[in-house]
């Protein structure tokens, strides 16, 4: 049997936890585990995500710069920051990236030092993102480019309403994933101004698009920035 896991999304999570945990058991297929994580990041089980990660990170063939990421972030919601950055730091050194040149760890460490506050850390990941913006003017360059597109916005290169609403994705799936991601980094920028009305508004659109924006780390982010500022718990289910 071969569970596709778009059809998942939209079952309770508790079945699909459980769809996906039998799947697991019965074929051994880190890809299944992987899908598995999701949804229990989803739900807050951050203690059972960590050692799945672990089992992934270990396991695989080849180091992955998502699944450090990933393993990073989890650590971020157990507030064990200084472990989330030494794997946000290990991420830049895998062997795969989701784009050449490992350029979603230098923007996660973005992240990072601005909710710490740390210039340093702010300034190094800035240094690492003008390394992959090689376009000499954002008019010239057509649609959505991925990570590297989030690096030239936050380099202040790129406006916000091109970032935002004119690089669009003409397939449904990825246009939704490419709007958590645009959505959680607008957020970001507007948190950095001190815009916390508005930044509110960014974050639940990131993490309110359609499920299959769960692929992205962004939609995590978000849905924990949403309930740092609001005080509203998006993790009912979780025992932590």
């Amino acid at each position: 049997m071969t569970i596709k896991f778009t059809d998942l999304l939209n079952r309770p999570k508790s079945e699909a936890i459980q769809v996906l945990q039998d799947e697991y058991i019965r074929t051994r297929d880190l890809p299944t585990l992987y899908n598995l994580n999701l949804v229990l990041l989803d739900v807050g089980d951050w203690q059972r995500a960590k050692s799945n990660c672990f089992k992934i990170i270990n396991e695989q063939e080849y180091t992955c710069e998502t699944d450090f990421i990933k393993m990073g972030m989890i650590e971020w919601f157990l507030g064990n920051t200084s472990s989330a950055i030494d794997f946000w730091k290990q991420s830049m050194n895998t062997q795969y990236a989701a784009c050449p040149g490992a350029v979603d760890g230098p923007l996660i460490l973005w992240y990072a030092g601005q909710q710490l506050g740390d210039e340093k850390l702010v300034k190094e990941s800035l240094k690492k993102l003008k390394r992959y913006w090689k376009v000499p003017d954002y008019r010239v360059w057509r649609g959505w480019q991925g990570t590297v597109a989030i690096a030239g916005f936050l380099l202040n290169w790129v406006p916000v309403n091109v970032f935002l609403y004119e690089w669009k994705n003409e397939i449904d799936a990825l246009e939704h994933r490419r709007m958590c991601r645009a959505n959680f980094w607008v957020g970001m920028k507007c948190l950095k101004e001190g815009d916390e009305t508005t930044v509110v508004a960014y974050f639940k659109s990131a993490f309110s698009c359609p499920k299959i924006a769960m692929l992205e780390y962004e939609y995590f982010l978000a849905k924990w920035e949403y309930s740092r500022l609001t005080g509203e718990n998006l993790w009912p289910d979780s025992i932590y």
